[in-house]
């Protein structure tokens, strides 16, 4: 099962987070993150539908978000789900990922 799905849309690359999202995904996470970036549309990211992410994975997430600042990208968090929330929480990561509250 693929852990972070990418659909294209006119407006927006959405990026929907499902499942696990640890150090043995992270290769090919980081190679749909990086087509999204190449897309240069707004972003817009899911991560409800996720079951458990570890350190690796939330280091992913922030460097994602500030390449994605840096290049002037607008990224919205349709949906933080708990584990997302908890784990950044813990780990002093929720501000660096700019999480609603």
């Amino acid at each position: 099962m693929e852990s972070v799905n990418l659909t294209c849309h006119p407006d927006r690359t959405e990026l929907i987070f499902k499942g696990v999202l640890d150090v043995s995904c992270a290769r090919n996470v980081y190679q749909t993150l990086n087509e999204a970036l190449i897309r240069a549309l707004p972003l817009e990211i899911d991560t409800g539908g996720l079951e458990r992410l570890d350190t690796a994975a939330l280091q992913l997430l922030v460097a994602f978000g500030r390449i994605a600042r840096e290049r002037g990208l607008h990224l919205r968090w349709s949906s933080v789900g708990q584990t997302l929330r908890s784990s950044a929480e813990l780990l002093g990561l929720a501000a660096a990922l700019e999480l609603p509250a």
